[in-house]
């Protein structure tokens, strides 16, 4: 929970210091960063039941090769709604 806070903290003290170009392009590596570990996190605890070996059997290589896929996905849905909102939101504030 500390690792958390001071995450955060040092977030915003890095954000202060920075034009919005570059915060905004900050956050949106850290979103990327973040989506990526729990990716890794979630199709690990889903495909490898035993770390017995050096690699993969092709049975968890497939399995990971999938969710993956799924996981990207589903981000890329949600990344494509997000924007198509945004860019609504920004489109109803304006005269035509």
């Amino acid at each position: 929970r500390v690792r958390g806070c001071a995450h955060h903290l040092l977030h915003w003290e890095l954000q202060s210091t920075m034009n919005p170009s570059q915060a905004g392009q900050q956050m949106e590596l850290e979103a990327m960063a973040d989506m990526f570990n729990k990716m890794v996190d979630q199709c690990f605890k889903k495909c490898v039941a035993e770390y017995k070996e050096p690699d993969l059997s092709v049975g968890e290589s497939t399995c990971v090769d999938r969710c993956v896929h799924k996981y990207w996905g589903a981000h890329q849905k949600v990344q494509d709604i997000l924007q198509k909102q945004m860019q609504a939101g920004g489109m109803a504030g304006k005269p035509m």
